[in-house]
């Protein structure tokens, strides 16, 4: 069975790859009053859309650890496409074996265009996302698990965000690891 952890440019029977935590502090960490307030309304939801988009990043790499949805806030951020994802990949983990240890590093996300009007305001972000630091291991021996490289360890990332009943979430998101930033 084949194991294609969608963070990492590879698709592996036995691994993954590796990546650090951003330098600035979790969404969580930074869960008091937002500048939203003072912002106009359009930039007021791009801000807030990148807060919850952050937190994604923030809750998908628990959920690879320990190869479980529940007990993460991953639903609170995830659905359609980005939250199947996530369900595969833990399974496909689980079955081989396998946990992501480390975190990713998500650089500079910013909002690349927003239609703020329609019934489901959308947003989509870019961002560049480290993997370095983000590995597969053997569950049991806790040793990295032998993996196809990828060919370089930071690459853009796209996402598509709307906000649902008042929450942004992320909908999809595309890895583009022959972009490297």
């Amino acid at each position: 069975m084949t194991v294609c952890v969608a963070l990492t440019a590879a698709c592996t029977s036995s691994g993954g790859s590796d990546n650090e935590k951003d330098k600035s502090p979790s969404p969580a960490a930074t869960a008091g009053p937002t500048k939203s307030a003072t912002l106009d309304p359009e930039e007021a939801a791009k801000a807030e859309a990148l807060t919850a988009y952050k937190a994604y990043w923030t809750e998908l790499p628990k959920a690879y650890a320990v190869t479980e949805i529940a007990g993460t806030d991953l639903k609170k951020y995830a659905t359609a496409d980005a939250l199947n994802k996530a369900i595969e990949e833990t399974a496909n983990l689980k079955t081989n074996g396998r946990v992501m240890t480390g975190e990713p590093v998500l650089l500079n996300p910013i909002v690349t265009g927003a239609d703020l009007e329609k019934k489901s305001p959308s947003v989509s972000v870019s961002a560049c996302l480290d993997v370095s630091k983000w590995k597969i291991t053997d569950k049991k021996t806790g040793q990295p698990a032998p993996v196809a490289s990828s060919p370089v360890p930071k690459y853009v990332i796209t996402s598509m965000m709307e906000r649902w009943n008042g929450s942004w979430m992320v909908l999809k998101y595309e890895l583009h690891a022959d972009q490297p930033c």
